[in-house]
């Protein structure tokens, strides 16, 4: 199975800016050094790469298959990991950013519900203010009503006794 463009001029740009040695860029890689070496004789002297893409690049994944993808390496070992990804044509660190992207959309998703449910408790808050000061107010009213009556039965006599 062939290597994802992206992989090959990812690599090639390692071995020309890196003062490491083919064989350490190659282990890191996770590809032979035969294959570098092939790569590097692809890549020609004015810069152009022609290397051959035969996968599709990490950010054309749907969401779908990055959910699949980070399922499917979630209990791996570093090093099935790795295999994992080299045979699927990905790196490590696209794994570890889809993982930050999905928490962090989750995270928001929460946010959002929790701010829903603020503005609905607010609501329920206000109301309920507004109803107790109603009720208040309708007390206060009572009882006025119940001191006045009983200073008018003090004055006129109590209206039962007649």
């Amino acid at each position: 199975m062939g290597y994802p463009l992206s992989m090959k001029e990812a690599v090639v740009k390692k071995v020309l800016m890196s003062n490491k040695t083919h064989y350490e860029i190659a282990k890191e890689a996770g590809i032979a050094r035969s294959t570098l070496t092939y790569w590097l004789k692809q890549y020609t002297k004015d810069g152009e790469m022609n290397l051959i893409n035969v996968e599709k690049s990490p950010k054309d994944w749907s969401g779908e298959e990055r959910f699949n993808a980070l399922v499917a390496t979630a209990n791996m070992s570093e090093m099935n990991r790795v295999a994992w990804c080299r045979k699927e044509g990905l790196f490590t660190h696209h794994l570890d950013q889809w993982k930050k992207d999905a928490i962090f959309l989750l995270t928001q998703k929460e946010s959002i519900l929790k701010s829903n449910d603020s503005k609905d408790l607010k609501r329920e808050i206000s109301f309920l203010k507004k109803e107790l000061s109603r009720k208040d107010q309708a007390l206060a009213e009572t009882a006025a009503l119940l001191v006045l009556k009983k200073k008018a039965d003090l004055i006129w006599g109590d209206a039962k006794g007649d």
